[in-house]
């Protein structure tokens, strides 16, 4: 284990990184100075590094591109999926053609907001082009980052957010190396059907979905009470391999946010000891 700190890993919607800053390795510096901020220190003191592969996943801005039905069958299965996850009644789920889909993002606007529907929308436009396929390039070459900075840095804690979190917990498994501590901030790890049932770790495996990851010494979740990514909050039921789930609240308008997450005090308290 280096002396090397935390290494963090984005979630969706990180792709304007590099659009303002011209370079994946900018973009990457980018988000580590926002994070590091959110925790409270310094990206220019050292120990502080991101891991960036939105590029990978980018499939250019769309007209419509919040359209469910211009999503994929496979993630518009995605979001029916998720939506039946957060309750929806069945009829919202059920229906020929383009019907359902149609209908279940007009649910998600009913019961959480217009930003919600907009947001889940993109979210499963950009999970399902990682999920899709498990032995896809963009799959392959978004691990591939995040092992990279790992294998590189030696961190001791990796923090990862949202779609991060899929990302990691299968980078960890395809290359193992030695943390400290993981924690998932927001995490759709379990969201069934959607994302649970799609992970891929490797092959031999197959039968170790749920488990920390090896060379993890510690596996920390910690979800928003309001966060509609984070489903189901507790993921424990599924991830026997976590030590601890804490629950904490952002505020409504922020509850998936990755740097609210980050300033939230529990997180503050778990990560403390390696700053």
């Amino acid at each position: 284990m280096g002396d090397f700190l935390i290494v963090g890993i984005h979630g969706i919607r990180c792709y304007r990184y590099l659009q303002r800053t011209g370079s994946p390795e900018l973009a990457a510096q980018a988000l580590a100075q926002e994070w590091a901020a959110a925790l409270g220190t310094s990206y220019e003191s050292g120990g502080f590094e991101a891991a960036y592969y939105a590029h990978h996943l980018h499939l250019g801005v769309s007209q419509g591109e919040a359209d469910p039905e211009q999503l994929s069958l496979s993630g518009q299965e995605m979001l029916m999926g998720w939506v039946a996850a957060l309750g929806a009644p069945a009829e919202t789920t059920m229906g020929p053609g383009t019907l359902p889909v149609r209908q279940a993002a007009e649910w998600l606007a009913r019961r959480y907001g217009e930003l919600a529907r907009r947001f889940v929308v993109l979210f499963c436009k950009e999970a399902d082009t990682y999920v899709s396929e498990p032995a896809s390039p963009r799959r392959h070459q978004a691990r591939q980052e995040l092992s990279r900075v790992l294998e590189r840095r030696r961190p001791r804690v990796l923090l990862a957010h949202s779609l991060g979190s899929v990302v990691a917990y299968e980078a960890l498994w395809h290359d193992p190396v030695e943390l400290d501590l993981l924690i998932t901030l927001g995490s759709p790890l379990g969201l069934p059907g959607a994302v649970y049932e799609r992970l891929s770790l490797g092959e031999g495996n197959e039968k170790a979905k749920g488990e920390r990851p090896p060379g993890v010494a510690r596996w920390i979740n910690i979800a928003d009470v309001g966060d509609i990514v984070a489903v189901p909050r507790d993921l424990s039921g599924r991830f026997p391999g976590i030590d601890e789930h804490h629950e904490v609240s952002l505020g409504l308008v922020a509850s998936h946010k990755a740097t609210r997450y980050l300033a939230a005090p529990k997180v503050a308290a778990t990560v403390a000891p390696y700053l």
